[in-house]
């Protein structure tokens, strides 16, 4: 259920980021490094999968609270998985 719950996050996190349209290209880039250390996920402990998302939901507290949002619920899902 929680890596299904993560696919779900990183997808609707894309889907605000895209209809935002004002995004950074460092955002994306960082998005998409998240969306790749998510896809290697195997059970190994990924710290950095953590710190990105936090470093998102920190660069979108001013101008998208919603993608706020959905990076917070990510980060600490990701921190309950011991990921």
């Amino acid at each position: 259920m929680s890596k299904e719950r993560l696919s779900e996050l990183l997808t609707e996190l894309s889907a605000e980021l895209h209809d935002a349209g004002d995004v950074d290209t460092e955002t994306r880039e960082l998005l998409a490094a998240l969306h790749d250390d998510i896809d290697r996920l195997t059970g190994e402990t990924h710290p950095t999968a953590v710190d990105k998302a936090k470093h998102l939901e920190s660069r979108f507290a001013a101008n998208h609270p919603v993608a706020e949002r959905i990076a917070r619920e990510f980060a600490d899902l990701l921190a309950k998985m011991g990921i």
